[in-house]
């Protein structure tokens, strides 16, 4: 083998490698064949992982399908799933020579295509993105279009407690930081909506008199003195209600249920005069925009014209960090395009297929149809992977496939583009990974669940049509950077490149992020080219990850199984303990069957899709003759009045429990118009004058003591002092018309006398010669 130089020009020198026994040149080495070999060098590394992508998705989205196949209970989702598979196998088997005719290979490679067949293949390609990526898009202008995007305010008119529909606000809390928590309910209670009108409850998920409860009810004014804190308190804060609740420890789900329960305990006599009762849930870490329930009632209630028959919205949720760096900011491009444009879609074509727990308001008479459903115990048909993934992982989808189902018509879950709130974006990349693998086990197997639902195409063709195509063509993002790649290296030119695909696929979804972005000023969302670039690695890692993770039971190393349950510990027990201690990503469902058989709960298969029990469920309240609404679902012991009239007044009858040992305790009600002093020293007539054990009354104000909760003398005199400040609703000062003043009756019904206040000046004097923290006024 010999080498020559050739050619005279030295910038066009190259160089042959010849056989030295036919001395035949066999590779010519020159500058085109080496921009060449550098393209080869940088683009086999994607090409490897875009085709170990294309493969993945294949196995995961056929495995689903196959699990639905074995666990249909009707012979339409066995056909359903078989067709899937047919259809999923010829599709992607047709993108895979699209995506090799389309890559810049060298042409080495390329000369022995046939021309005719890489032309069709590029038509088709061209044709069927520009249909899946034109028609969502032209969706969304119609959604635009009819539905406004923004934080303006929607109802023209001033909303009072006489004309605003009520509204129920469900936050279960756990374990977050008390100043986050705080930030979120003044986010509720301080928004441009009634005060009169809404009802919050906070619910912790446990029992436990922990820092974060102590300093939850110290800034609503609740002396944290009291001996006994009842399990559920009432405190009116900002003109609005306020329920303070802890129940048994036992997850997310378990405390919504409980928190309903209340809810059912308190309006039902409400329900069957109005039907104008809505219940909003929301994580504690969600901050909502000012106007965001207003203009959820008027999409749902209020909106001239409508026939007030919508049953579920979710809102536009966007990121919000203190630190902003790569993954901040994608996150919020992310979340800006997920909400506004992909929910748009689906909106427009009949319903949203995920009402996220973080933002979904629901009229509360539908939900009340279907709380058995909702709230019902799916840990006990959790056979395999698919199950948790599908019923836990992916809860909220599951959720929504109850309520698409359960709605009699098109267009009553949908999303309001007016709606916003914030809520906190995952700062390091793996605590990114570990959410992004749940949401994708969640995803892909409620996505088969839906897609094989008989029930789902016939009453929403469209939308189905439009997420199986979508499903088609997933993971093809990658041939993007491949293009790129090849005009970097000068591989290929830019005449070369399917300019038609391009700018289909980028040019539409960045004209509608800038607009996005002009819309709500948020300019970030500008930015989308990064996202187009940047988002196919950072999906490929979430995909890979997720599959092959998806039955390891640990995140990095071996540990114990995170769900073993047997005869003592129920399975949901061992689900909830592992969510709590972190862990809910190595949950094994196999290691369940000890505690079902010793259950004698265990069926033959779990159930695939919903009962055939919840269509036509989520539906309002009927309303009969005398202009009442029947209220369905009774319960024993229920005591409601009117929202206006219970604002300040409690149910006398017992407490309420169901068939899990969830007890319902009728809220108390605790006057905060008592200072802490007051409650601290037994003054006469207190009603909370019985204090708590010198030890634990030390531990509770030691845990405030920590950040200086109250202020100091030298800050603020007695007289205005509160454990919110000298701006609190609940000071003297601040009170205005709506406070207490000497020779008028509190909430309580004791008269405020002017010697009651005189001896109230006498004790403040005297402390004022004390220490005025915490800890030393034991």
């Amino acid at each position: 083998m010999d080498v020559a130089e050739t050619g005279e020009d030295p910038s066009s020198k190259s160089w042959s490698i010849t056989d030295v026994s036919t001395h035949r040149p066999y590779f010519l080495l020159n500058d085109a064949n080496i921009k060449k070999i550098v393209f080869v060098a940088c683009v086999s590394p994607i090409l490897v992982a875009a085709v170990l992508e294309w493969f993945l998705w294949l196995a995961a989205f056929l495995y689903c399908l196959s699990k639905a196949f074995k666990k249909a209970d009707h012979w339409s989702q066995r056909l359903l799933a078989t067709l899937l598979i047919v259809i999923f196998l010829i599709i992607r088997g047709v993108f895979l020579p699209v995506m090799i005719v389309t890559i810049p290979l060298p042409s080495r490679i390329t000369r022995y295509f046939p021309d005719i067949v890489v032309y069709a293949l590029q038509e088709f390609a061209f044709y069927a993105f520009a249909v899946l990526l034109t028609v969502p898009w032209l969706v969304v202008v119609y959604q635009i279009i009819v539905h406004p995007i923004g934080r303006k305010k929607q109802v023209r008119y001033p909303l009072t407690e006489h004309n605003a529909p009520k509204v129920v606000v469900v936050m279960p809390v756990y374990k977050e930081p008390p100043d986050s928590l705080w930030t979120a309910l003044n986010s509720v209670v301080a928004g441009d909506y009634p005060p009169e009108c809404i009802h919050v409850f906070l619910s912790f998920d446990g029992e436990d008199i922990d820092e974060l409860y102590l300093r939850t009810i110290d800034r609503l004014g609740i002396p944290v003195t009291m001996k006994d804190f009842p399990k559920s308190i009432d405190v009116a804060y900002n003109g609005a209600r306020v329920t303070i609740s802890r129940f048994r420890h036992g997850g997310k789900r378990h405390c919504q249920k409980a928190t309903y329960m209340l809810i059912d305990k308190i309006y039902k006599r409400y329900l069957s005069v109005k039907d104008n009762l809505f219940i909003l849930f929301i994580d504690s870490d969600c901050i909502l925009d000012p106007v965001c329930i207003q203009n959820f009632m008027y999409e749902m209630e209020l909106k001239p014209g409508i026939d007030q028959n919508m049953l579920a919205m979710t809102g536009v949720i966007t990121s919000c960090s203190e630190k902003t760096s790569l993954i901040t900011l994608l996150q919020d491009m992310e979340y800006v395009h997920g909400q506004l444009y992909e929910r748009s879609v689906e909106s427009g074509l009949g319903a949203v297929t995920c009402l996220p727990g973080a933002l979904t308001i629901l009229r509360f008479s539908a939900f009340r149809n279907m709380a058995k459903y909702y709230f019902s115990d799916k840990a006990e048909n959790c056979e395999d992977l698919f199950d948790y993934g599908k019923t836990h992982l992916g809860e909220d989808r599951w959720l929504t496939h109850l309520f698409m189902l359960g709605a009699k018509k098109r267009y009553q879950i949908q999303m309001c583009s007016s709606a916003f709130c914030k809520t906190e974006a995952v700062q390091s990349f793996r605590a990114l990974l570990k959410q992004r693998r749940r949401w994708f086990l969640g995803f892909i197997t409620n996505e088969v669940c839906m897609l094989t639902d008989f029930r789902l195409w016939r009453k929403y063709p469209l939308l189905c049509l439009i997420r199986l195509m979508q499903d088609t063509i997933r993971t093809t993002a990658l041939l993007f950077t491949i293009m790129m790649i090849s005009v970097a290296t000068k591989s290929s030119k830019f005449g070369d490149l399917p300019w038609q695909f391009i700018c289909v696929s980028l040019g539409l979804n960045w004209l509608m992020m800038l607009y996005f972005a002009a819309k709500l000023t948020r300019l970030k969302a500008a930015l989308y080219p990064v996202m187009f670039v940047l988002n196919p690695f950072m999906n490929w890692i979430y995909m890979v990850y997720g599959i092959f993770t998806a039955g390891q039971r640990t995140w990095g190393g071996p540990r114990a199984d995170a769900g073993a349950a047997d005869a003592k510990i129920t399975p949901q027990e061992a689900i909830e303990y592992a969510v709590a201690t972190g862990d809910d990503l190595n949950i094994v469902p196999e290691t369940f069957k000890p505690a079902l058989q010793a259950r004698q709960r265990r069926v033959k298969h779990s159930t695939l899709a919903p009962s055939p029990s919840v269509e036509g469920r989520f539906a309002p309240a009927e309303q009969m003759s005398n202009g009442g609404y029947r209220v369905h679902r009774p319960s024993s012991g229920e005591s409601d009045i009117d929202l206006k009239d219970f604002r300040y007044s409690h149910d006398s009858s017992g407490d309420l429990s169901d068939t899990e040992g969830i007890s319902i305790h009728t809220p108390r009600r605790v006057d905060t118009s008592l200072y802490m002093t007051d409650a601290m020293y037994g003054m006469e007539g207190s009603s909370h004058a019985v204090l708590a054990d010198p030890s634990e009354l030390s531990r509770r104000l030691k845990i405030l003591s920590a950040t200086s909760m109250l202020p100091s003398a030298a800050q603020s005199s007695i007289n205005e002092r509160s454990p919110l400040g000298r701006t609190s609703p609940l000071t003297a000062a601040n009170m205005g018309n709506n406070g207490v003043r000497r020779g008028q009756r509190d909430n309580g019904g004791r008269p405020q006398t002017d010697q009651t206040g005189a001896r109230r000046s006498s004790v403040r004097r005297k402390l004022q010669k004390r220490d005025s923290s915490p800890a030393s006024m034991v």
